[in-house]
């Protein structure tokens, strides 16, 4: 069954960090803790909560792990030599990033493959994927960090998270959301 999360990576498909230098950022802004909960599963620290936002009138946030119920937790993607698909919702619908318009008939067989392009059918712009502007329902990278069991559009960063991340690697960050 797939998991919903909140996947976060730089803007830049062709930029990379190792794990270690995002745990390291992560751990002393105490926004998880530094001993793993298990193998590359990391629990909310202090400031877990503040760094970012929750949407509704009271969403089901459970950030301790508890007998037969999902968790919050918070893993690190494996480095890669090339830019790849990190996730995407089911809802996903992306636009030309020349002329801004919804792309019909994206989704081909290969459209999560490195380096796969498609062509605008508004204005016959040849774009990779990655270059597609996605509205945080894809992303395209090759590192990052996800937190599981959260729903798309359920939890933003704050502008301070993606600060710190800017200012720390000196690279600014996106996120996206997905439940494939």
């Amino acid at each position: 069954m797939p998991v919903s999360k909140l996947i976060f990576f730089p803007k830049d498909p062709l930029q990379s960090f190792g794990k270690i230098e995002i745990f390291k950022i992560l751990v002393d802004q105490l926004f998880i803790d530094e001993i793993p909960h298990s193998e590359n599963h990391y629990l909310p620290s202090e400031r877990f909560l503040s760094l970012l936002t929750f949407l509704g009138c009271s969403p089901n946030i459970n950030l301790t792990p508890t007998p037969d119920q999902t968790h919050c937790f918070v893993s690190f993607l494996s480095p890669t030599a090339k830019p790849q698909c990190l996730g995407y919702t089911n809802t996903c619908k992306p636009k030309c990033p020349n002329c801004t318009k919804r792309i019909a008939n994206w989704k081909t067989d290969n459209w999560q493959k490195t380096g796969a392009s498609c062509q605008c059918d508004k204005c016959g712009t040849q774009v990779t994927y990655a270059e597609l502007n996605w509205k945080q329902e894809c992303g395209f990278a090759r590192c990052g960090f996800e937190i599981a069991h959260i729903y798309p559009h359920e939890a933003v960063p704050t502008d301070q998270l993606l600060e710190i991340l800017r200012e720390k690697t000196g690279a600014n960050w996106l996120y996206c959301y997905a439940n494939n």
